[in-house]
């Protein structure tokens, strides 16, 4: 064989391989939508889906492949959990290590949320774009604009520039209407005020119709509008209506509206439900923006508790609400998806998680609980299921032949019988020092507890890192050992409507994740590498953050306590222990059962009616790397899922 011959060979050898690569990357081209439902419990999805409630849900599962459970990282909250989902890491890396923290240099009080802040490392919808594929994120916590540029196409919470309210007027005769419709009696008007956020006060015209040809005073349509135009629509009084509100200079807010109550004739006093006033950033192309606003109005309020509680309206109402919100979310996102088809979608559905929070009441040692309230409040966390039900169907039939759908949770829920406030064993102990007006004594205080959900973070008041620092390099160790004795000793005694029981801080605190206070920094493996005492390990690490800025260990408390089934951090100093201010709570050991989250997929890849063990929600995002061709960041600690794709 010549050279010129053997060259040759190679050389198309060379071509064919290189074609046949090619064609098989194209005729891949998967596409993934990921859906995550906030607080789904994985005991509760399964028992729906036996019952057949879940009817869309039931689908993908039989065409796709379930995980017996998704276990999340500690402490099991919102903000983390979603940083694990998107990202693969654990909260040291991400530094997201709660709902709300303390930030270093700034007073001890200090409350950053972990919904304004950027994650550490790059979540999928970053990473992916980098690697050249095109994504979308709609109202997934992490994905907030204000932070960074973050995925092509960008949808999350924006302000809320005025609370909700009950409005109540009275009509007159109406004057000064542009263009104003037929009325079969004189038309009336009213007015009412709206304070936005800086402080300017917006007036709002209302105009009522007599649109009945009855020869009475029916009033029976009405205009609600920014200006004295007919730029806005007509609704009848038991109708939802919207009002788009300028609050600033090229940026757009809106409400919407309800009568409650308006008397045919309008003689007397009529009332209207408000929502809050409220707005979205959307960040994309040029143009973007606008057309999501033109097409599909501001983004709404994602739901109102102060309404329903202050009887502004009813429980359906109050579903209406939440179900606008989640059905704007899925709407806007599944149609980013189809106008623009992203290689990547992530969005978000919180009413599970909200109405847990509210109405988990299935423990009868919680506050208020009868068998009645306990059935009906099933009932309303039912409902929020369903709810999640009907998204999953939108999304399904919108799928392509390549898409691939993931479903997942952040967490579970547990219900909660009683609050405990780690700053009260604080301030027993000459820890925390409050001054004469009850305000804390900075100049004193050695350490604060920031709780979230059922953990707390502990930030030892250090010289050096804090504002007002006061315990000094050679006091941290000791100061610390302080605290944990304080929590071991201390005991709680709860009325149980009998016997007074008495609960060891101990056990209450720590051991439900089978670690004492003086073995935890030896035992992090089980918290997926979250190192409990983190912000400081050793003392001289301190300078090298201070030096060269943030470090994965920078929002982590000294000490992380988290609470046993039942209970959740409060606020304040007055007990120890007191009635739980929520029936719903999350952020403890994510190995309990109650707290154990969700994981779904099908699509062309995936096995279908196939049950596979249980997976991390670590492992989410690395299997869609893996999915998509991508490589895998190596911040990643999660691993891909093995047993899910054929």
């Amino acid at each position: 064989m010549t050279s010129r011959l053997f060259k040759a060979i190679i050389l198309s050898f060379f071509i064919f391989s290189t074609i046949g690569v090619t064609y098989a990357t194209a005729e891949k081209n998967n596409q993934v939508v990921l859906i995550s439902f906030d607080g789904m419990r994985n005991d509760f999805m399964r028992s729906y889906v036996k019952d057949d409630k879940l009817p869309n849900i039931k689908d993908v599962l039989e065409r796709g492949t379930m995980a017996k459970y998704a276990r999340t990282v500690s402490p099991s909250l919102t903000a983390p959990s979603h940083a694990a989902i998107s990202t693969g890491a654990t909260p040291l890396k991400t530094n997201i290590v709660s709902n709300v923290w303390q930030e270093q240099d700034k007073a001890l009080t200090n409350k950053q949320d972990a919904f304004h802040s950027q994650l550490e490392v790059d979540p999928l919808w970053v990473a992916a774009r980098e690697q050249g594929k095109t994504t979308a994120a709609v109202a997934f916590a992490g994905a907030n604009p204000s932070t960074g540029k973050q995925a092509d196409y960008t949808v999350y919470y924006g302000d809320t520039w005025s609370p909700s309210n009950q409005e109540k007027f009275k009509f007159s005769n109406a004057t000064g209407w542009e263009n104003a419709p037929d009325s079969f009696s004189p038309l009336k008007e009213a007015t009412f005020t709206i304070k936005v956020e800086d402080g300017k006060n917006q007036k709002i015209h209302v105009l009522a119709l007599d649109k009945t040809d009855d020869q009475e005073e029916n009033y029976d349509h009405f205009i609600v509008s920014e200006g004295k135009t007919m730029d806005a629509q007509e609704v009848r009084p038991d109708e939802w209506g919207s009002v788009t509100l300028k609050v600033k200079e090229n940026q757009t807010a809106g409400f919407w509206y309800k009568f409650t109550s308006a008397d045919p004739d309008l003689k007397k006093e009529a009332v209207m439900y408000r929502s809050a006033v409220t707005s979205g950033q959307i960040d994309g192309p040029d143009g973007f923006p606008d057309q999501i606003r033109g097409k599909f109005g501001f983004f709404p309020t994602q739901d109102d508790d102060e309404a329903l509680e202050k009887g502004w309206i009813s429980r359906k109402e109050y579903e209406e609400v939440s179900e606008r919100f989640v059905n704007w979310v899925t709407d806007v996102s599944l149609f980013i998806k189809n106008e623009y088809e992203p290689d990547l979608l992530m969005f978000y559905a919180p009413q599970i998680d909200h109405e847990e929070h509210k109405y988990l009441l299935t423990d009868p040692r919680q506050p208020g609980y009868t068998p009645e309230k306990s059935k009906q409040y099933k009932k309303y966390i039912e409902w929020s299921y369903k709810l999640a039900d009907e998204v999953v169907g939108k999304t399904v039939k919108s799928l392509d032949d390549n898409d691939h759908l993931f479903i997942v949770s952040d967490h579970g829920m547990e219900p909660a019988h009683s609050a405990l406030q780690p700053n009260k064993v604080l301030k027993d102990n000459d820890l925390l020092v409050m001054d004469s007006d009850g305000k804390i004594d900075y100049k004193k205080s050695k350490a604060l507890a920031i709780p979230s959900g059922s953990a707390a973070h502990v930030y030892i008041n250090l010289e050096k890192r804090e504002k007002n620092g006061v315990v000094s390099e050679e006091e941290y160790e000791k100061v610390r050992d302080e605290i944990i004795q304080a929590f071991e000793q201390v005991e709680v005694s709860r009325n149980e409507n009998g016997p007074v029981i008495k609960h060891h801080l101990k056990g209450i605190w720590s051991s439900t994740i089978n670690l004492s206070f003086n073995g935890i920094k030896e035992n992090t493996k089980d918290l997926f590498g979250y190192v409990i005492n983190a912000k400081v390990k050793p003392y001289q690490d301190i300078k090298k953050i201070t030096q060269n800025g943030k470090t994965g260990e920078q929002n982590a408390g000294d000490i992380l306590l988290m609470a046993a089934p039942g209970f959740i951090m409060g606020e304040g100093e007055s007990s120890i222990v007191k009635p739980s201010p929520e029936l719903g709570t999350h952020g403890g050991n994510p190995d309990r059962e109650k707290l154990k989250a969700v994981f779904m997929a099908m699509g062309p890849e995936i096995s279908a009616g196939k049950q596979i063990g249980h997976v991390s929600n670590l492992d989410i995002a690395p299997t869609i790397y893996d999915l998509l061709g991508l490589k895998t960041p190596g911040y990643v600690e999660g691993k891909k899922i093995e047993d899910l794709r054929k």
